[in-house]
């Protein structure tokens, strides 16, 4: 359940839209841009177009509660992960840390998680029980690789994304264009839903069904623009989700950041070689 439930969540990743008036000045904004949020918008879509790898951090805590009527339990995770991506060919670097805490015992697992993609060696994985690199089936590489040049390249979500328009805050600083929205429960279960269905096309039936049955309750989502290069420097996520699983009432409570840099200078990504030769296939 919980594998399942990690896949519909990994799914949820989102870019904003735009509107028809110029941005509110924060306090301290000494220069205005007229550019509308419609403007603004196009000009991301244009910029994503130019993107051909970046880097990027994203820190997430959740707190989950689950009841089933007899007993509760609740469990706190957070990840801490960098990530290196060159979107043609695909290639990526995932380096960093998940940890889970037992809110009874107080006792925190840290699992490392560490990951290698290209196209011309394939899907590697660091386990950590027995310190020791995977390589991992063919028919996953092809899953991750669809799924991973959805997420890079983001015009068509987007895209999908304009009907929200009228639902934005906007405002600027001297720096940046900053894009909110703070959806209610129906209409941003209907947003993840379209962005799951376009990033994620091939859903198991089962994963799907139990992604219906979500609702999210005090969401919020940002995204910062760059003024001047039109470059998305930062996404933040808070949100509340609710769902019955096996009988189970489940509670998550998520808030990730993820910053974006270093656009356009990584040329290629190398697997050591002695992950290469090591690996064992899985």
């Amino acid at each position: 359940m919980k594998k399942k439930m990690f896949i519909a969540l990994a799914g949820v990743a989102v870019l904003t839209a735009g509107c028809g008036s110029s941005a509110t000045t924060t306090e301290g904004t000494t220069k205005e841009s007229k550019l509308t949020l419609e403007q603004v918008f196009d000009k991301a879509v244009e910029r994503q177009q130019e993107i051909k790898s970046l880097k990027a951090t994203t820190t997430m805590t959740q707190a989950m509660e689950m009841n089933d009527g007899t007993e509760t339990i609740k469990m706190n995770s957070s990840a801490d992960m960098s990530m290196e991506i060159v979107i043609d060919p695909m290639q990526f670097f995932i380096d960093g840390t998940m940890s889970m805490t037992d809110d009874a015992s107080g006792e925190t697992l840290d699992m490392p998680l560490k990951m290698y993609m290209t196209a011309e060696d394939g899907f590697y994985m660091y386990e950590s029980t027995s310190q020791s690199w995977l390589k991992l089936p063919s028919d996953l590489y092809d899953t991750m690789l669809e799924q991973a040049g959805m997420q890079a390249d983001a015009t068509e979500q987007l895209k999908m994304l304009q009907k929200y328009v009228t639902d934005f805050t906007f405002e600027q600083s001297d720096s940046d264009y900053i894009l909110t929205l703070n959806a209610d429960g129906e209409q941003f279960t209907q947003l993840i839903k379209d962005q799951l269905a376009s990033t994620m096309p091939n859903l198991e039936e089962d994963i799907s069904s139990q992604f219906d049955q979500m609702t999210f309750d005090d969401s919020m989502y940002k995204l910062i623009i760059d003024k001047e290069t039109f470059d998305t420097k930062e996404i933040v996520m808070d949100m509340i989700l609710s769902m019955e699983v096996e009988g189970a009432a489940v509670k998550l409570d998520q808030k990730s950041t993820t910053t974006y840099k270093e656009i356009n200078t990584i040329s290629n990504i190398e697997i050591p070689q002695d992950v290469l030769d090591n690996a064992i296939e899985n």
